[in-house]
C-alpha cells in the first residue's frame, strides 16, 4: 500500500539581496507555495544596476525554460547571441565557432525577474540596507544572497567557515558602444606590460569591456582605484585600435581584485547562503550569475520537496550543488591563474596563444575543439609543424620529432619509469631486457627507466636497481 509522505510547508520566507539569484529562487518558491509569504529586501533602488552585461551558455538556457517559461520567454527576446569567440592579440585575430552563448543587460535581467515576482506575488522591498536578521525571527528561511560584500555571511562568518583570498590582478568593469559580433579577448602588449579586455556584447549598441593587468603593470600606468575620468583615459588610448573611435562607458567602475570565496557551510540554523555571498566564479568563465541561478533553481527544489523541515533540504541543496559549484571554481580558479600569468605565454606563436586561451581552464582539449570547429586546430598544428620544419603540415604534435641537446627523438611520446623490483643485487637483468625492449619495440621516443640507488643502502627494496 502506497502512502504519500505530508510536507508542511513554509509559511515566510525572507530573501536578503534582489540579484538574479535571490529573484529567481522567489518566482520558483512562490510558483510551488502560493500561499507562502515571500519577502525581498534588496539595498538599491529597482531600477540601479552596477555593471553592464551577463552572459548565458545555451545549457543554462535550456534549465531557465524548463523552469519557468515566462521568464525565459521575457529574456529570451532581449538577449544578444553569438556563436564565435575571437582571440586578438596586437592586430592578429583568429575567430573560433561552436560557442553557443548570449548576454543581456544586467539591468533588463533584474526588471525581468522583478516583474515576474510581482506576476507571482512576492513581496519586492526596495532602499532596505539589511545586516541584522533577527528582525526576522517569524521565517522560516532566510535566504542570505546579498553578494560579495555579504554582511549577514561576515556577521556568522565563524559559523559559515568563510574563506576569502583576493587574486592578485587588478580588472575594472566598464561598457562600450562598440558593436561586436562575437565574444572578444583583447590582448594589447605595451611598454608597461599586457592588458587583456574580456568583451560582449549584450544588448543592441552596448558592450561589456572587462579590462584586466597584472598589479605591477597596473602601478606603472598610475591608474588610480577610483578616478574613473583616468581610468577611461588611459584604457581609451591604449585600446583605441579595438574601440575604432567608440566610447568606453563607466557605471561605479572602479579597480578590482577578485574575490575567491568559499564556505565550508552553507547554511546556519534557518539561514542559507545563495549567489556570490556563498561562492564567487572569476569572470573569466561567465560563471557568476549561471552559478547564483542554477544554485536558486537547487535551493528552491530542495524546500518545495522538504518544506519546513531545514535539515533535510539543506542536505539536499548542499548535495545537488556542492560539487558542481566547487568544479565550476576550480575551473574558474585555473583559468583566473592563466590570466595572471599571461605574460608567460604572450610571446607564443599566435595560433599557439589562442590555442592556450581557449584551453586555458583545462575544461576543453584539442579534440573538443575540432568538434566546436575543425579549421581552428588544423591552424594551431599547421603553425606548430611549419615553425619545427616538420615532414608533413598536418602530422600530429605528439608525433613530431623532439631535439634533446644533443639527442633527437623520434616522437614526443614518453614512457613514464616503472619500478620492477627484479633486480639481482642491484643488477638488471634479462627480466628488465625484455621489460624494454618490448616497450621501444611500440615505437616510443624516449623511455625513461626505473630508479636506480646510488649505492646499495639506497635501495628501497631487495628488488630495486643500483
Amino acid at each position: 500500500m502506497n502512502s504519500t509522505i505530508q510536507i508542511s510547508p513554509p509559511e515566510k520566507i525572507t530573501v536578503i539581496g534582489g540579484g538574479p539569484g535571490g529573484l529567481y529562487f522567489s518566482i520558483l518558491t512562490k510558483k510551488a507555495f502560493p500561499d507562502c509569504q515571500i519577502d525581498i529586501y534588496e539595498r538599491n533602488k529597482a531600477d540601479d544596476s552596477f555593471g553592464f552585461g551577463v552572459v548565458f551558455s545555451d545549457e543554462t538556457l535550456g534549465e531557465f525554460l524548463t523552469r519557468d517559461t515566462q521568464s525565459y520567454d521575457l529574456i529570451r527576446s532581449k538577449f544578444a547571441y553569438w556563436d564565435d569567440i575571437v582571440v586578438a592579440r596586437d592586430g592578429e585575430k583568429v575567430s573560433i565557432s561552436g560557442n553557443g552563448f548570449c548576454g543581456c543587460s544586467r539591468k533588463t535581467l533584474l526588471q525581468l525577474l522583478q516583474q515576474r515576482c510581482h506576476e507571482e506575488g512576492v513581496n519586492l522591498h526596495f532602499e532596505q540596507n539589511i545586516d541584522d536578521v533577527s528582525d526576522f525571527h517569524d521565517s522560516d528561511y532566510i535566504v542570505a544572497c546579498d553578494g560579495i560584500n555579504s554582511s549577514i555571511r561576515e556577521k556568522f562568518k565563524s559559523d559559515f567557515q568563510t574563506t576569502v583570498e583576493l587574486k592578485k590582478n587588478k580588472f575594472v568593469w566598464l561598457g562600450s558602444t562598440k558593436p561586436l559580433d562575437a565574444f572578444t579577448y583583447f590582448f594589447r602588449t605595451t611598454p608597461f606590460g599586457t592588458f587583456v579586455a574580456h568583451s560582449y556584447q549584450y544588448e543592441e549598441g552596448m558592450s561589456t569591456w572587462i579590462f584586466e593587468c597584472a598589479p605591477e603593470t597596473w602601478e606603472k600606468l598610475g591608474f588610480e582605484t577610483t578616478n574613473e575620468t583616468d581610468t577611461i583615459q588611459k584604457l581609451s588610448e591604449l585600446f583605441s585600435e579595438e574601440l575604432d573611435g567608440h566610447a568606453l562607458i563607466s557605471n561605479r567602475s572602479h579597480w578590482r581584485q577578485f574575490p575567491a570565496i568559499t564556505n565550508k557551510n552553507w547554511h546556519k540554523d534557518n539561514i542559507v547562503l545563495l549567489g556570490d555571498a556563498k561562492a564567487t566564479a572569476h569572470y573569466s568563465i561567465g560563471s557568476g550569475t549561471k552559478l547564483a541561478m542554477e544554485c536558486a533553481i537547487a535551493l528552491s527544489d530542495s524546500i518545495v520537496r522538504h518544506g519546513i523541515n531545514k535539515e533535510a533540504a539543506f542536505a539536499e541543496y548542499e548535495k545537488l550543488r556542492r560539487n558542481k559549484v566547487e568544479m565550476i571554481q576550480y575551473a574558474a580558479n585555473v583559468s583566473l591563474d592563466w590570466f595572471e600569468n599571461m605574460n608567460r605565454y604572450i610571446n607564443f606563436d599566435f595560433q599557439q596563444f589562442a590555442f592556450g586561451v581557449m584551453t586555458r581552464s583545462k575544461k576543453v582539449t584539442f579534440e573538443n575543439l575540432a568538434l566546436r570547429d575543425v579549421s581552428f586546430p588544423q591552424k594551431v598544428l599547421q603553425e606548430f609543424n611549419t615553425r619545427i620544419n616538420a615532414s608533413h603540415i598536418n602530422i600530429p604534435a605528439a608525433f613530431t620529432y623532439f631535439q634533446l641537446k644533443k639527442l633527437k627523438l623520434e616522437n614526443r611520446i614518453v614512457m613514464a619509469p616503472m619500478g620492477q623490483y627484479q633486480a639481482e643485487d642491484g643488477v638488471p637483468n634479462s627480466w628488465h631486457f625484455s621489460h624494454y625492449t618490448q616497450r621501444a619495440l611500440g615505437g616510443l621516443g624516449l623511455i625513461i627507466t626505473e630508479m636506480t640507488a646510488v649505492n646499495p643502502n639506497g635501495r628501497i627494496t631487495l628488488g630495486c636497481t643500483g
